[in-house]
């Protein structure tokens, strides 16, 4: 896994929204959660959320990626290698925990509940945490209907497209999840010219090509439903809300996942 998220770190300076988030994005955080006074566990290294909260604490498996897009220690501030599954915080120390897109890089719906599980146990009594999703339709997408999107300039960003094309493919419940190789090959199923995508488009080449990483790599990626993700996590906090973080492509399949009122365990 280290190794895919290195690929990924190498074509950060090409990536956008949805896959990053936008300020539309980023203010949905502060809005939702009021960091300004808080303690905050960053979950990667997301380098637009690394201004939110009074203090903060990154962790991201990845020196790499740490060194290679994390803005940089300051003495409000720090990011550190770890296990998001097994966070170095004691227990009800934390503020706020907040992840970009990090449920989705978890293939497993364990894996999804032993995290919602592990930021329940970092929070204090009065803790919040906010994580925006990519969420999948309850009636997946036809694949021939996004092509046809994609190539009618119906898609606002390649990155959005990635997303579409992959959950077209993720599979069922519980885990809904699919292999990034798999998506990197719907994807050449669905557009075999790529040349064709850049000319309907308008995107770069250099964009579509960062797919690529996808090739061989081992990760696995999951596109839950909201409903499923909002059901898993109340098993760990009393209020659970849906929000939307605005109007950017693909945002209706982004919003923040808020949750507060932790059960400790």
């Amino acid at each position: 896994m280290t190794n895919h998220w290195d690929a990924i770190r190498r074509h950060w300076q090409l990536l956008g929204p949805p896959l990053c988030p936008p300020p539309e994005a980023v203010t949905t955080y502060e809005r939702e959660l009021g960091l300004q006074s808080l303690d905050v566990v960053l979950l990667g290294v997301t380098p637009e959320l690394a201004g939110l909260g009074r203090t903060m604490l990154a962790v991201d498996e990845s020196p790499t990626m740490i060194s290679g897009i994390w803005p940089g220690d300051t003495a409000t501030r720090k990011a550190v290698a770890g296990n998001w599954l097994d966070m170095p915080v004691a227990g009800a120390s934390m503020d706020a925990v907040i992840g970009d897109g990090c449920l989705s890089a978890l293939g497993l719906s364990v894996a999804r509940r032993a995290l919602f599980a592990e930021i329940a146990r970092v929070l204090g009594p009065h803790g919040r945490a906010g994580l925006r999703l990519y969420a999948s339709p309850e009636t997946p997408d036809d694949p021939q209907a996004v092509r046809t999107l994609a190539l009618s300039g119906g898609v606002a960003t390649f990155h959005a497209l990635k997303w579409l094309v992959a959950m077209t493919a993720t599979g069922g419940a519980p885990d809904h999840a699919i292999p990034v190789q798999a998506i990197l090959e719907r994807f050449d199923e669905l557009f075999p010219d790529r040349d064709e995508l850049c000319a309907r488009t308008g995107w770069d080449l250099p964009v579509i090509g960062t797919i690529d990483v996808y090739r061989n790599s081992p990760a696995i990626y999951s596109f839950a439903p909201v409903a499923t993700l909002v059901h898993e996590a109340e098993a760990f906090f009393g209020d659970v809300r849906i929000v939307a973080t605005g109007t950017y492509g693909l945002a209706e399949r982004c919003p923040l996942l808020v949750l507060r009122s932790p059960r400790q365990r």
